[in-house]
């Protein structure tokens, strides 16, 4: 679909789920969003803009992010890394999506989903470290994790 015409279904609020992934990637690029892949998760970003859109790929050809490698890569300190992760996550069921969603409130637009709760919270860990990642790459701030529950109004 031409991008124009997605533009207006969205603006019309005649869009749905209908709207193919690759069209709604397409999009976002030509809007002058840069994306970022990793595993089934497409990370879109553009200066001015506060929160990342992060859209995940559904299906099983979604491959998990398994971590950086090459010459001189230090495994073990990636593996510190990943498990310093400690952004709340909150896990909810979506009627309307048939799945697990889970977000994370710390980091503007990072969120995932699964067909279980676990499959979620682990696909949401790949979105956290693809978010962190975008942001160092663009000097964006990040926040530090709060370690106690958000309260929410």
């Amino acid at each position: 679909m031409a991008p124009d015409k997605l533009i207006q279904r969205i603006l019309s609020g005649t869009a749905d789920a209908s709207i193919r992934f690759g069209d709604l990637c397409h999009l976002l690029e030509s809007l002058g969003f840069e994306k970022r892949i990793r595993g089934s998760q497409h990370l879109f970003r553009k200066s001015g803009v506060e929160e990342m859109v992060n859209l995940q790929r559904a299906g099983t050809n979604a491959k998990p992010y398994s971590g950086p490698s090459g010459p001189g890569y230090n495994f073990e300190s990636w593996a510190c890394q990943t498990a310093m992760i400690k952004y709340e996550v909150i896990i909810y069921w979506s009627t309307d999506d048939q799945v697990f969603i889970a977000e994370v409130p710390e980091l503007p637009g990072c969120m995932a989903h699964g067909a279980t709760q676990d499959e979620a919270l682990h696909n949401a860990q790949d979105a956290i470290r693809l978010w962190l990642d975008t942001a160092k790459e663009f000097g964006d701030p990040i926040p530090e994790p709060k370690g106690r529950r958000l309260i929410l109004a």
